[in-house]
């Protein structure tokens, strides 16, 4: 039966689409509100990103502490269900099919703020695919484009 499953994986990736996406690593990186935010992918990859999030959802004593000193008063009004829903689509036109891509992380690179007087954060989840991928898919949007 080993044998059969062999097999198997290696035909896995024509016949699911999905597959490259489930056996690439998942990197993750986070910034606070005036730091940077650096994505990576090693040579011949290109990032991938999965998901995004820009605001709060842990307490400052547990993630990106404000850089002011807070009183008692500030952590209990700090908003902890905040979020900007223009993260994953800034992320995607920052990073999307890049090697590398470098961020200041502030309220105002996603629009609106979404809790004005709460220290946000961003957190990233990408992955690094083959660039032959990319390469073979933008082959083919240009020839279909050439028609039009």
């Amino acid at each position: 039966s080993d044998v059969g499953a062999t097999a198997q994986r290696s035909r896995a990736p024509n016949g699911d689409p999905g597959y490259m996406s489930r056996v690439l690593k998942n990197y993750t990186e986070h910034a606070c509100d005036g730091e940077y935010i650096s994505l990576r992918c090693p040579h011949r990859t290109t990032i991938s990103i999965q998901s995004s999030f820009y605001g709060r959802k842990a307490p400052s004593h547990q993630m990106c502490p404000s850089r002011y000193g807070q009183s008692f008063k500030d952590i209990e009004m700090e908003d902890l269900s905040c979020s900007a829903v223009t993260s994953l689509q800034k992320m995607l036109d920052e990073c999307q099919d890049r090697r590398s891509c470098q961020l200041l992380v502030n309220s105002r690179i996603f629009g609106t703020d979404p809790c004005p007087g709460t220290s946000k954060y961003l957190i990233v989840w990408y992955k690094c695919r083959p660039r032959w991928r990319q390469a073979g898919k933008e082959a083919l949007q240009g020839r279909s484009g050439g028609k039009a």
